[in-house]
């Protein structure tokens, strides 16, 4: 839970307000009525950072190499060369080419 202040309250009750940060509340620091910053201990600090460096992590998934896999790509790619084919009636060389603007 988080408590809001208007920064004159925090300038003129720092040390209360760091005290309440660590033991009770977040504090949310308000400046012409807007939220502008916000007082943390230091413990919620370092998880706030563990979390953030967490998600910044790739999610890898290795492949799948099984064999009903490699099935479905080979049955995939042979549906798309046909697919290429029929539309540009010509090899597949030919349609790479076109589609690379050859």
């Amino acid at each position: 839970m988080s408590v809001t202040l208007k920064s004159s309250e925090v300038q003129q009750n720092f040390g209360r307000v760091i005290d309440q940060a660590m033991f009770e509340n977040d504090v949310i620091v308000e400046r012409y009525g807007e939220p502008r910053a916000a007082i943390v201990s230091y413990h919620r600090y370092k998880q706030l950072m563990q979390i953030e460096a967490k998600s910044r992590q790739p999610h890898l998934v290795p492949p799948d190499d099984s064999q009903e896999a490699q099935q479905q790509g080979l049955a995939l790619a042979a549906e798309v060369r046909q697919q290429l084919r029929d539309k540009l009636d010509g090899s597949l060389e030919e349609v790479m080419a076109s589609l690379r603007g050859r």
